[in-house]
């Protein structure tokens, strides 16, 4: 017993040293969704983008508009699919710790959802893998982040042992990283508000570690030569309400961080249900919303104008040498 013990901690050891050599952990796709082999000679492919799958509560089925999503998909002929969080309902019991058998159903529909679109898809979680409910007063349901669905999580997307719920992988001329912005983040860190959102609900910001962020910046770092860089999230940088946006602190971090390299072409992410494209600055990322894929739809305001839509939806991007081209597509109802 103890040798296995310290097995296991010289593993942990060894895979903490090589994680801050060469910045993230490789992510691993869906269960059921097919194994990516990289060509780096590729310089031309195309790739989906979505989110924001998951039903309207833990007792609704997955939406017909995912299986939609992803048959409609396939005439764009993608390599791989990137997928930012809300694959399931989660446990939103107010008060209750969380039930396993209920979740692990949850995933396992997902996962036989997913397998039809016949390629590989890459998730990074959203707040209904990651957070329970709390009701710390009689008028006020929290969202809180909890280490038991964060670690079922890893069980169920069979992540390597000891890994984070972040990675990244490389396809082609290009990088693809996922953060993870629902970590539990300790007592002490500082927090911004969450949305309210309806039966007084407060959502949880996010939350991205010290630790997250020093690895991002070494695997930014080690893969300047890279034509692009797409980095995909749950919780937005530039959301279209700002109440949605990731934790302030960590938020003003990465935008500064990502401004520091210039090909991180896109920074793609879900929480609000609809598309926003936030744009970008000289130098900077196109900011965009992704999270249309199912979950109930919020609604844009009249001055978004054509940068938002209301809409169930995917992205389809397409990668030429040194350009990249993205549109948005819609889903018929």
């Amino acid at each position: 017993m103890k040798t296995r013990y310290l097995l296991a901690l010289l593993c942990a050891v060894l895979w903490s040293s090589v994680a801050h050599a060469q910045g993230f952990p490789t992510l691993p796709p869906v269960p059921k969704t097919p194994q990516l082999a990289d060509d780096p000679t590729q310089t031309i492919f195309t790739f989906i983008a979505a989110g924001d799958n998951r039903p309207a509560n833990s007792k609704s089925p997955q939406p017909a508009t995912l299986s939609q999503l992803l048959k409609d998909s396939k005439q764009h002929n993608p390599t791989f699919i990137i997928w930012s969080g809300d694959t399931i309902a989660g446990f939103r019991t107010a008060g209750q710790p969380m039930h396993k058998p209920t979740l692990e159903k949850q995933y396992k529909k997902f996962f036989k959802i997913a397998a039809t679109a016949g390629v590989p898809i890459f998730n990074t979680p959203g707040n209904h893998e990651m957070d329970v409910i709390s009701h710390p007063s009689k008028n006020e349901n929290v969202e809180t982040p909890d280490d038991k669905m964060q670690a079922l999580y890893l069980k169920m997307m069979e992540y390597p042992a000891n890994a984070p719920a972040y990675g990244a992988f490389n396809y082609g001329n290009s990088r693809f990283i996922a953060v993870d912005t629902e970590e539990v983040p300790p007592i002490t860190a500082v927090r911004s508000e969450g949305e309210t959102v309806a039966k007084k609900l407060k959502l949880d910001p996010g939350f991205v570690s010290p630790q997250q962020i020093e690895l991002l910046t070494a695997d930014l770092e080690a893969n300047k030569t890279k034509a692009h860089i797409f980095v995909f999230m749950h919780h937005p940088i530039q959301p279209l309400k700002k109440s949605m946006r990731l934790n302030k602190e960590n938020a003003d971090v990465l935008e500064k961080l990502f401004a520091n390299y210039p090909n991180v072409s896109y920074v793609i992410a879900a929480h609000e249900h609809l598309y926003f494209n936030a744009g970008g600055g000289k130098g900077a990322p196109i900011y965009v919303v992704s999270g249309g894929a199912g979950a109930p739809l919020g609604k844009c305001p009249k001055h978004a104008g054509k940068n938002c839509s209301d809409s169930h939806h995917y992205l389809v991007f397409k990668v030429n040498g040194s350009s990249v081209t993205m549109k948005m597509v819609k889903l018929k109802s």
